[in-house]
């Protein structure tokens, strides 16, 4: 499917699978009785469309709900077709660092 994420990423979900039964099988936690985790989404995508990222949001976001991952936000850039692209976003490495100072914060 286009826009979705990508085969790695697919193939580590995936792997998931375990964790799905564990949790809605099992009636366990997946990844155990830790403290809440928080997750954050960053993507690139080639095309300039308003839903580009969709398909690949509900896969990440049915990926955290399994595992108990508080959704945190995302970054999400379109338009990085090629090499040196990303360079159209002159904050973006700027954002990153910021996001994930909040993904860490308590």
């Amino acid at each position: 499917q286009f826009m979705a994420v990508t085969a790695q990423m697919k193939v580590m979900i995936d792997r998931c699978q375990a964790l799905w039964a564990r949790k809605y099988v099992l009636k366990m936690p997946p990844l155990g009785n830790r403290r809440g985790r928080k997750g954050l989404f960053i993507s690139v995508g080639g095309r300039k469309v308003a839903n580009l990222f969709e398909p690949a949001l509900a896969t990440i976001r049915a990926l955290f709900n399994t595992l108990d991952i508080a959704y945190a936000g995302d970054l999400l850039f379109h338009g990085v077709d090629e090499k040196g692209a990303i360079t159209k976003y002159p904050d973006a490495l700027h954002q990153a660092f910021l996001a994930g100072q909040k993904l860490v914060e308590e």
